[in-house]
């Protein structure tokens, strides 16, 4: 046999599908054997309309129902750090990714500072971009933000921009092996050193109707609208959506601290070659993929307990891959059948993200020690011999088969493009529990926006009341997790307590305090300076231990960075609620409009007209701005030209009232790309009438130095200093708001010359 590679630890599990927002309520939907299976949503096309019992009928689709995921037209753009009018571009399986990258990492324990500047890959599945061709039906309307908004390169490339990850970035595409081929490529990647932690998943929304009227006529999607793997009643299946991502490390690089979902012990793929149709599945492909993982994992095939099939409920797909896998895992030398089960029967078929909605099944069946069931199965499908195979279908909830070894599992897929992808994964040994002492315990918690830490604080509150008084060694690990495994950010309570019911009774008591109307922009100290909850401790420096928790509590909420380490006692990640996102409609609004048809009255129109002179005739603003600046006093124009910029950074950023730009504060931070950049000093440039450099906003990247430029610009032989009375009456004659600016710009220039 073999030598084995290392295996790969499954750190972190983040992942959105249809009935389940979190890995908690995905292992409880699959526990309970639930299905996810809704009608289309009348929000991405009538599906009364296009319905067609007939598959082949032209425009028409058999697809009426599916598994699909509320509000994918939404985004926290605050959280994520996007301007308005970026987010509405992006891809909102884009947008999804980055959600559930940013959870991967904190149910891995990995805050995102502390990944920043790291040698971290990500590796994702796509295949539809729903919304590029949406997009494209009025070209008229496309801009450059599609650019980096829909090429589905940015579904891996954003992930790595947003959280400054600097190992390999990559999208691929293999169809329906999409995600677990991206698993494989962060194996490899973490094998070979070109990354020290990875990301790899996939995705598929279903954003309009055009990919389903594709499937049907394919004839792979299922009439009943159920996935009914190895029933002989199948007929095909039905499509899913989700996003899912888990953070990989190798097995040496994992701390005490770290939570082990799984190891990934080997993975392989192939692809079928020349067969009698590309879309045609070929066991004897199918083997060889399954040895392959076999062989690097160096496991024997009749160790493997059980096996998530591909399991799309297509019968003569079915046929092939249980013929694969008994050919390999089937034999006398197993003790006992290989149950195996698919959870498409749960969800339908995620397409590219089913391979990584199959692993992270697989890792919580391992994690928790039990084997949930395979839905729709009436009647094994006569051309399925389970039993002479070695297999047997896992319809119940049953716990993991007791083995004196870890437990060992297997992930398959295949393709309608011909790949085929296997990947043997193996439950964790138990560990030694850590030395837990009683309290008072620390519990930090933060959000980037108050109306997150609001959400993030009722979340927690639910946690702790959740706990068992009397697990000490439960509570250490949540107020662990929360201090020194989650990132800080700007909005922030902290609570002191020495018992979870006196941390949730004291973060009530702020929340409540938080909800009045005269709510602070930043989270009081309140809870963290008020009296320990709970019952009294009369040990030996207790009260000094209180108050230094009280101290760093107060100092926390103040905005300092505080080593929790050196106050909370070491405890092992727990998964606790991800980042409440607060969510607003980003979207074109007008791809909700007829599509514009051109005809050929339009198309000879275009043509023959005549180029667009750029000319004062056809921009009637060109020269405005400088015409009005020059009608105000010398020391008034900076003030007016900076209020304008930020009037046009608004505009063009789609930014709302509310939000507070400060004169000093990076633009680029408020989500100025250099598509914005590019329209913004084209517009100074015509409103002004000069010539500005093409790095305009590089080299003067805030409110007020991009007004110096342009002032500069605009009157270069304009005199420095008025005389003092027309200087008095000039400042005399500011707003408020202007002379705040103008205070404030000067306060700048001197801290440059103070030491």
């Amino acid at each position: 046999m073999a030598t084995p590679l290392e295996p790969v630890a499954v750190v972190g599990i983040g992942c959105r599908f249809p009935g389940a927002a979190d890995p908690a309520a995905y292992w409880s939907l699959l526990r309970a054997g639930r299905h996810a299976i809704v009608d289309v949503p009348p929000s991405r096309w009538d599906a009364a309309a296009l319905y067609d019992a007939d598959p082949q009928r032209p425009g028409r689709t058999l697809c009426r129902s599916g598994g699909f995921l509320p509000a994918v037209d939404g985004v926290d753009w605050r959280a994520l750090r996007l301007s308005p009018r970026e987010a509405k571009a992006i891809d909102p399986q884009h947008r999804l990714l980055l959600e559930v990258a940013w959870e991967a990492l904190e149910d891995a324990g990995l805050p995102l500072e502390a990944v920043a500047g790291s040698r971290t890959g990500v590796f994702v599945g796509a295949t539809w971009n729903d919304y590029a061709r949406m997009q494209s039906r009025d070209r008229d309307r496309l801009d450059g933000y599609a650019a980096a908004g829909t090429p589905m390169a940015f579904a891996a490339n954003r992930i790595s921009y947003t959280f400054d990850l600097r190992g390999p970035s990559v999208a691929l595409d293999a169809t329906c092996s999409a995600s677990l081929v991206a698993l494989h490529q962060a194996c490899q990647s973490l094998w070979s050193g070109d990354c020290t932690l990875a990301l790899a998943g996939g995705v598929n929304l279903i954003l309009a109707p055009d990919s389903a009227i594709i499937m049907s006529k394919a004839g792979v999607l299922s009439a009943q609208g159920r996935c009914r793997a190895l029933d002989a009643a199948g007929d095909g299946f039905v499509r899913g959506e989700g996003a899912g991502l888990v953070a990989l490390k190798l097995r040496s690089q994992v701390t005490a601290s770290d939570r082990v979902y799984a190891y990934v012990r080997g993975v392989a793929i192939d692809h079928n070659g020349r067969g009698p149709w590309i879309m045609a599945p070929r066991a004897e492909a199918q083997t060889a993929a399954i040895r392959d993982a076999l062989a690097r994992a160096a496991v024997d095939p009749a160790d493997i307990d059980y096996v998530e099939l591909h399991g799309t409920g297509f019968p003569q797909g079915d046929a092939t891959e249980t013929a694969a896998l008994g050919a390999v895992l089937g034999g006398a030398a197993r003790s006992r059948p290989c149950a195996v089960g698919s959870v498409k029967t749960n969800l339908g078929n995620l397409e590219p993200a089913a391979g990584i909605a199959s692993v992270i099944k697989v890792c919580l069946a391992l994690h928790h020690g039990e084997l949930p069931p395979t839905l729709h199965l009436e009647r094994v499908n006569p051309a399925i011999d389970l039993a002479g195979l070695g297999l047997a279908a896992q319809t119940e909830l049953t716990p993991w088969p007791q083995r004196e070894r870890p437990r060992l599992a297997a992930v398959t897929t295949t393709s309608f493009s011909g790949v085929n992808a296997h990947a043997v994964l193996a439950g964790v040994d138990p560990v030694a529990d850590l030395p837990v002492a009683r309290g008072p315990w620390a519990l930090p918690l933060s959000a980037r926006d108050p109306r997150a830490l609001r959400a993030h604080v009722a979340a927690m509150i639910d946690v702790l009341r959740g706990l068992d008084s009397d697990d000490l060694a439960a509570l250490r690990d949540v107020c662990f997790t929360a201090a020194v495994l989650r990132s800080h950010h700007a909005h922030r309570v902290a609570v002191v307590g020495d018992s979870a019911p006196a941390l949730a009774d004291a973060l009530a008591r702020w929340l409540a305090a938080a909800n009045t109307p005269e709510e602070p922009a930043v989270a009081p100290a309140s809870a963290g300076d008020s009296p320990l909850a709970g019952s009294a401790d009369s040990r030996p420096g207790a009260a000094s231990q209180i108050a230094e928790l009280h101290r760093l509590a107060a100092a926390y909420v103040a905005g300092q960075t505080i080593d929790w380490r050196a106050a909370v006692p070491a405890g092992r990640c727990v998964s606790l609620p991800t980042y409440p996102w607060q969510r607003e409609r980003m979207w074109l609004e007008w791809l909700t409009e007829p599509p514009l048809l051109d005809d050929e009255s339009e198309i000879s129109g275009k043509i023959d007209s005549p180029a667009t002179a750029t000319t004062d005739a056809v921009n009637p603003d060109a020269g405005a701005l400088l015409a009005a600046l020059q009608g105000v006093p010398p020391g008034l124009r900076r003030a007016r030209l900076q209020r304008h910029v930020e009037q046009a950074l608004r505009a063009a950023l789609e930014l709302p009232d509310d939000l507070v730009i400060a004169p000093h504060a990076r633009l680029f931070d408020l989500g100025v790309s250099s598509l914005t950049a590019l329209a913004l000093r084209t517009r100074f440039q015509r409103e002004l009438a000069c010539e500005l450099s093409p790095t305009l906003l590089f080299d003067h990247p805030s409110l007020d130095g991009l007004a110096e430029r342009l002032l500069a610009a605009a009157f270069p032989t304009a005199v420095a200093d008025a005389p003092l009375d027309a200087r008095a009456r000039e400042v005399a004659a500011l707003t408020e708001v202007e002379a705040e600016a103008e205070l404030a710009r000067r306060l700048e220039h001197l801290r440059r010359y103070l030491p």
